[in-house]
């Protein structure tokens, strides 16, 4: 876990930080597997609309793909700022 910086020796919850602009490791776990479920359904939803024979079917397939990949990249984005400011 991040150390929090300027806390008033206020106690947190087990698992959690007192600064709530920092992620606990716990909470930094839990995205990662996010990540990990977002890139997965990325691919399924790829590999189905590759083989996919009705062109509706497809284009439905390729836009839930699209939510997801759009789901993966706004968590990554915010990984990426909380790691860029965590330095």
């Amino acid at each position: 876990m991040i150390p929090a910086t300027g806390t008033s020796g206020t106690n947190a919850a087990p698992g959690t930080t007192p600064n709530r602009n920092l992620i606990s490791d716990k909470e930094l776990l839990y995205l990662k597997d996010f990540l990990s479920w977002e890139l997965l359904a990325i691919k399924k939803y790829s590999a189905a609309a590759g083989v996919c024979q009705d062109p509706n079917l497809r284009t439905l397939l390729d836009a839930a793909g699209k939510r997801h990949q759009q789901h993966y990249n706004t968590l990554l984005s915010h990984l990426q700022r909380h790691a860029g400011g965590a330095a």
